[in-house]
């Protein structure tokens, strides 16, 4: 979809109210209202079968009663006539709707087949609607407030795009305090035919939009919505809100990665892929947009703090520590220039502490003195004391940092006595935060974006045996969904360059005596079943046996164990491989997304899974340089890198079978949900010990 097909939501020149009201505290009469009071400069037609003017302005009985051209229309009728109202507007060759009526699906029985019937209508249509069930739309800078919420907003860089219609009026209400600027503000509605991927190409390519904001209950179209955040992302910032990461919204699957994965880790890797950032709160995204819609991207991850309380300070670098940014001492020739211009009690170190008495001269020196090389960003701190002139600090601060190349923040502690300084910096763009822990989490959050909208994908994986792969799929013939084991899958990921411990399924204990002299000792046992998952939980696993009569007593014991354990599970035998070699347990796993298709996720494996769930997670394909990084993601990361004497782990060959597996997904469709743990990895590369499969029809 173009962009330009949003041309009459951007930019109207005329705007019809279909059931204008000449009362403004009716939702019809407030949308006229607003227009009004908002001082939008283009035509404005009421629409009222039975008033010849409302509020003041020439009204007409129908739409089709318009002279002149039509760019935009508002519906603000009972639901049972919007669509009738559209046909008008289809016929009057008006190119948008902003439909405001309630009475669809949300309210069920009826409004369900209602909104169904204008969703097939408007599947073929030229007009493109907003809604149903939505609070508007506003462009600021055209004076438009298409909204039955009072007042409008400044305008600004920041385009706000929103599911939740209460949530946006609550955002409205609050961004005129705090003097935050919006290009576009829209309430999505139920989205009967415009959806945030239709906003999000369409903010990407306007010249008034600096940093997109969305919250967002919902993904209409998986794969569209990948693409359609990956472009915005490579032009503008994106930072999301999206409500629903409670377990409820995962799949109920068999293995490891099923229990650990959902719908949202697969959000969540979406975000990641596109170079877009999600935050947890609306003050977060709030917080960061206006970071974003003012101030550079940081270059990195250094920060310098400037204060004038040690107590503020201290919390700075504790809120910095846990962000994930870094605050490194100042060069010597730094500390110099500081301690020439500060008194005694002041501390040339990192935070820069002016002590209480500081003044706006003392903030300039420092300032002047630390320059933009000092760091990555930059966060003033001010507190009230007895001679604080904060409006002074604050002139001081943004006309000292003027043309910085890396983002400056500030916050100032206080009520009525640090208000004139907050104002004077968000006058000058400069965002201002109550505490300090607010304005670190946006520099750091700035950081976690630039990095991401800076990282180039990496080629992909190494050419895999697809001819081989095929043939082993065409082996399996056709069947219900069935579950695979390691014997089944060997073929398979060997196909794709992942090694796999060789081993024999026998199918008694005399077989799996003569099985493990064949292979060679120690060896390992597994059950062989497509109804266990977890074979530990059941008896079915023993390690470390040395000679035949071991093997022969322990696989004696495993089956009859089982048999305990799980007595309706069919049982294919006994699997006999040799011992892996020492390394680190790894998991390497695989489920296919209803929304978006194939996830693979990477974490800490073994038994305990699970339970420390240290896991990262991507949309198939997965770069080799991906990998990696998914590698880095990890709490269990330094363990790679080898710690204590440890050597560190082949985390190239890792990287290199992560992304092979991810291509398997890819390739072979049929595959619901695949993974191998442990996969043993070391300094000399990786071997697959266990994996299982489940396939769809």
């Amino acid at each position: 979809m173009s962009p330009r097909s949003l041309a009459p939501f951007l930019a109207p020149a005329s705007v019809a109210v279909i059931g204008a009201s000449r009362s403004p505290l009716k939702v019809g009469g407030s949308v006229v209202a607003n227009l009004r009071s908002a001082g939008f400069a283009g035509r404005v037609i009421p629409v009222n079968s039975r008033a010849d003017t409302v509020q003041g302005l020439p009204a007409v009985p129908s739409l089709l009663d318009v002279t002149g051209a039509v760019d935009l229309a508002v519906i603000t009728v009972p639901a049972a006539d919007v669509l009738a109202a559209l046909k008008q507007c289809v016929a009057k060759g008006v190119g948008g709707a902003v439909v405001i009526s309630a009475g669809f699906r949300e309210s069920a029985g009826e409004g369900v087949r209602r909104e169904a019937e204008l969703r097939e209508w408007l599947r073929d249509q030229p007009i493109r609607v907003l809604g149903p069930n939505c609070l508007g739309w506003i462009r600021p800078t055209r004076r438009l407030n298409l909204t039955f919420a009072p007042g409008m907003p400044d305008p600004g860089g920041i385009a706000f795009i929103s599911h939740s219609g209460a949530l946006a009026v609550a955002i409205l209400d609050w961004a005129r305090d705090r003097r935050v600027g919006f290009s576009l503000f829209a309430s999505l509605g139920n989205q009967a035919d415009l959806n945030e991927s239709d906003l999000l190409e369409a903010v990407a390519a306007d010249p008034e939009t600096r940093v997109i904001a969305c919250y967002l209950e919902g993904v209409a179209d998986g794969p569209r919505f990948l693409e359609a955040l990956r472009g915005a992302a490579a032009l503008k910032p994106v930072v999301l809100l999206k409500a629903g990461r409670s377990p409820e919204g995962a799949r109920a699957v068999s293995s490891h990665t099923g229990a650990l994965a959902g719908s949202d880790r697969a959000f969540d890797a979406v975000v990641r892929q596109a170079g877009a950032l999600r935050v947890d709160t609306v003050e977060e995204l709030f917080d960061l947009a206006r970071g974003l819609a003012t101030q550079p991207l940081p270059r990195g991850r250094r920060l310098v703090v400037v204060t004038n309380g040690g107590g503020l300070g201290i919390v700075s670098a504790d809120a910095a520590r846990a962000a994930g940014l870094r605050m490194e001492p100042l060069s010597e020739p730094v500390r110099r220039r500081l301690a020439e211009g500060l008194p005694a009690t002041a501390s040339p170190g990192n935070p820069v502490d002016l002590v209480g008495d500081a003044d706006a001269r003392r903030y300039s020196h420092a300032l002047d003195s630390l320059g933009p090389d000092s760091a990555d960003a930059l966060l003033v701190l001010l507190t009230p004391q007895a001679a604080t002139d904060a409006a002074g600090v604050a002139r001081t601060i943004a006309g000292a940092t003027r043309g910085w190349p890396i983002p400056v923040v500030a916050a100032f502690v206080g009520g009525a006595r640090v208000a004139p300084g907050v104002r004077a910096l968000e006058e000058v763009g400069i965002p201002c935060y109550a505490f300090p822990e607010p304005a670190v989490r946006t520099l750091a959050g700035m950081a976690r974006l630039a990095e991401r909208r800076g990282r180039v994908a990496g080629p992909p994986a190494a050419p895999v045996d697809l001819a081989a792969a095929r043939t082993w799929r065409a082996g399996l013939g056709s069947g219900d969904e069935r579950q695979l084991g390691m014997p089944a899958l060997a073929p398979l990921l060997t196909a794709y360059g992942i090694r796999c411990v060789a081993g024999r399924v026998a199918r008694n204990a005399e077989d799996a005596a003569a099985a493990a002299e064949s292979i060679r000792f120690p060896v390992a046992l597994k059950i062989v079943s497509p109804d266990i998952t977890h074979k530990t939980e059941a008896g079915g696993v023993v390690l470390g046996l040395r000679d035949a009569r071991a093997v022969r007593e322990a696989a004696a014991r495993v089956l009859a164990r089982v048999a305990v354990t799980r007595p309706t599970a069919v049982i294919h035998g006994i699997l006999v491989e040799p011992m892996a070699p020492a390394g680190k347990e790894i998991l390497v796993g695989g489920v296919r997304d209803a929304q978006f298709g194939p996830l693979v996720m990477v974490g800490f494996g073994g038994i305990y899974v699970e339970i420390f769930a240290d896991t990262a997670a991507r949309l198939a394909p997965v770069s080799p340089d991906d990998a990696l990084v998914m590698l880095d993601e990890l709490k269990v990361a330094p363990l790679l890198r080898g710690v204590r004497g440890e050597p560190p782990v082949d985390r190239a060959a890792v990287a290199a079978i992560i992304s092979r597996f991810a291509q398997l997904l890819v390739d072979l469709p049929e595959i619901e949900e695949i993974e191998i743990n442990p996969l043993m990895a070391g300094p000399d590369g990786a071997v697959a010990v266990d994996a299982r499969a489940r396939l769809g029809r």
